[in-house]
């Protein structure tokens, strides 16, 4: 043997001994002790502790405090069973609604099915001038409303974790959908009413009603639906009495290291992870272009992002996922979290068009105190609006000014519409003074929408910011709940107030509005809100307009019924020109006509194009690619097609072909603007 070789014979059984395959094995064997460990150290509590293995978790408050123990409500074979009878000797027997009630014959629904008396459970107790007290899982979040229910008033809070076995609250169709707020993220049902028989005025089912809740049961209600849209559902706190929770934490991070680099050196392909980042928001920075990329080696062509995507910016193509309208993407990641694989990124370029140079609080960038949220930021969605005007006004209180100074109002807000509207409400729970002012009417951009025009403000998961009602409704139903909110909150809004200048005076600024009558109001205040939007003003036909023919060109369709039997020249091919042809063509002897400068489809939701290709395919459209309108006569029209002249009839232009934002305005209040391209 050679010297080599009786040196590789003389550390070969040490080689053997120390090896990965055996170093694995010990950290096998030390991972599985540690995680034994570490899951006894959690579970068993201390000794001496209330809880146990079998516990339910503590009572609710009201149930704690009137002291009731267990044995009020459970024998010693109902304490086994978890069955509970003995609701009916506080509470009095309850009528339920027929459906609920076959359930409860059979045995399937009971008392605790909606309201457990135990860690489960939720509910509002109220005190004096609206002050409540919202309680569950142990834990206390206190508010007030603006209704005054007597004081010492409890109303219980029912999850839809309880409506989960039979129903979708999700679905508009069923009927449980209409007993949840609509807010994204919000927990709790109410049906208030359940144990009322339809339509009774008064009767055994109400007398119960009336005894818990003192005959105002109505008024609590109310005023329960107000702090539970205030609050969170609250989440479990940890159990107590577990002080070798601690250790049992470290000996299970350890565990899994050891496991980990067991694995790893097994050769097992498991290899050490960093830390994943933290989640991104869903709502991006509206001010940067943010467009997937997907990595085409990896996309498993799922379609979970063209699902996940509320603006058709994505397609399955081959398999694949692409970014077919690129356009058309308003910084919402949804897209990204669905991806299973992270095959799919978020991707950070210039800027997609021009926007006011505003700071992460939304303050314009030289000029303090003055925020700028809404449509202008460059997040269309009316759910971002209304959490932009919340958060500036949340800003502003964290920076609000001492007294002294001519300022009447801490802050002015420009504009009412959803972005003014969540910052008024904002201001007034935050006790701000402020004013509003309107060019129009409050909500004119909602109130421009087409009858019946169903408001889906995408995706509606997630969470709403502010206190501005949203859920998917008709126009004609959000308005009337916005209504019912300005009046009740008495928001100080101006109506028909054009802002024609802002300018700071020292610490404080000069709003000046004219009025219908030419007259110019000045507003001083601490802070300013612009929330102007970008729709306020319409983007102008440039078309030449016979004299006479004026009132033929119209810039919003308020009813599609009102054209019926109509020659309608629809100008553009986003969104709004798309849904208005094809609610046009949908009217008994409408002539529709859309007109377009470019040769293709731009953008717009799928939905939408492949409903105007197929009303184009049976003859109901017709589309007029690179095509442009140059005069408006009586009842006709002259459209530039392919470089002719063209005279079409046409009882009515409608040009929906956006709007022009009033950067003027802006920058004579100081904001600055970065222009599209940049960036970031």
């Amino acid at each position: 043997m050679s010297a080599e070789g009786e040196r590789r014979a003389r550390i070969a059984p040490k080689a053997r001994t120390t090896s990965d395959r055996f170093r694995g094995r010990d950290a096998w064997i030390v991972g599985g002790v540690a995680a034994v460990a570490a899951v006894a150290a959690v579970l068993v509590p201390a000794r001496g502790s209330v809880a146990s293995l079998g516990s339910p978790g503590p009572l609710t408050r009201p149930h704690a405090a009137k002291g009731i123990a267990c044995a009020k409500c459970h024998d010693e074979g109902e304490a086994r069973s978890g069955r509970v009878t003995a609701c009916v000797g506080c509470h009095g027997a309850h009528a339920l609604r027929p459906g609920h009630g076959k359930l409860a014959d059979a045995g399937r629904l009971g008392c605790a099915t909606c309201h457990p008396a135990h860690g489960g459970a939720q509910g509002v107790t109220f005190s004096a001038d609206g002050a409540f007290v919202r309680w569950g899982h142990g834990s206390e979040v206190s508010g007030k409303t603006t209704l005054s229910p007597p004081a010492g008033q409890t109303v219980a809070l029912v999850s839809t974790a309880a409506c989960a076995r039979c129903h979708d609250t999700t679905d508009r169709l069923d009927p449980a959908a209409r007993c949840v707020s609509g807010r994204p993220g919000d927990r709790a049902t109410y049906c208030f009413d359940e144990h009322q028989k339809l339509g009774a005025a008064a009767g055994p089912s109400r007398a119960v009603c009336d005894k818990q809740h003192g005959g105002t049961l109505h008024l609590a209600w109310e005023a329960a639906r107000e702090a539970s849209q205030r609050t969170e559902w609250l989440a479990p706190t940890k159990p107590a009495g577990t002080p070798w929770a601690p250790a049992g934490a470290a000996l299970g991070a350890g565990a899994v290291a050891l496991l980990a680099v067991g694995l790893a050196r097994r050769g097992l392909g498991v290899r050490p992870r960093a830390a994943p980042p933290a989640a991104p928001s869903p709502v991006a920075d509206g001010a940067q272009r943010k467009l997937p990329v997907i990595d085409t080696s990896r996309c498993i062509g799922c379609n979970a992002c063209v699902d996940a995507c509320p603006f058709d910016v994505l397609e399955l193509d081959r398999f694949v996922a692409v970014v077919a309208r690129p356009d058309d993407c308003c910084g919402v990641v949804l897209c990204e979290q669905a991806c299973p694989n992270g095959s799919l990124s978020i991707s950070t370029g210039e800027l997609r068009e021009e926007r006011p140079a505003v700071d992460a609080s939304l303050q314009a960038v030289g000029v303090p105190g003055l925020y700028v949220v809404g449509d202008l930021t460059g997040l269309p969605l009316i759910k971002n609006a209304i959490a932009q005007g919340a958060r500036a006004v949340q800003a502003i209180h964290a920076s609000r000014p001492r007294g002294g100074g001519k300022a009447t109002v801490d802050v002015v807000i420009v504009g009412a519409g959803p972005a003014g509207l969540s910052a008024a409400l904002a201001a007034k729970s935050k006790d701000l003074s402020c004013v509003v002012l309107e060019q129009t009417t409050f909500a004119a951009s909602i109130r421009r929408f087409p009858r019946g025009k169903v408001v889906y403000d995408p995706p509606l998961d997630l969470p709403v910011e502010g206190d501005l009602w949203l859920k998917e409704s008709t126009k004609e139903e959000l308005l009337a709940q916005w209504t019912r909110i300005v009046r009740r909150h008495a928001l100080p809004i101006r109506e028909h107030r054009r802002v024609v200048a802002v300018r700071r005076e020292g610490d404080e600024f000069v709003v000046e509005a004219a009025t219908e009558g030419g007259a110019i109001e000045a507003h001083r205040g601490r802070r300013v809100v612009l929330a102007i939007g970008k729709r306020g003003t319409p983007r102008e036909l440039g078309a030449t307009i016979a004299k006479g023919a004026e009132s033929r060109v119209v810039y919003s369709l308020a009813d599609a019924a009102s054209y019926a039997g109509s020659r309608v020249l629809v100008v553009g091919l986003g969104d709004s020109a798309m849904e208005a042809a094809v609610a046009l063509a949908r009217q008994p002897g409408t002539q529709v006509t859309l007109s377009y400068r470019g040769a293709a489809f731009a953008r717009g939701k799928a939905k939408n194009i492949d409903e105007v290709r197929r009303l184009a395919a049976d003859g109901r459209i017709k589309l007029l690619w690179e095509s442009e309108v140059v005069r408006v006569g009586d009842g006709t029209a002259v459209v530039r097609h392919e470089g002719v002249d063209k005279t079409l009839s046409a009882d009515v232009v409608l040009a929906l072909i956006g709007g022009v934002p009033s950067w003027d305005l802006v920058e004579s209040a100081g904001v600055g603007r970065v222009r599209a391209g940049a960036a970031p």
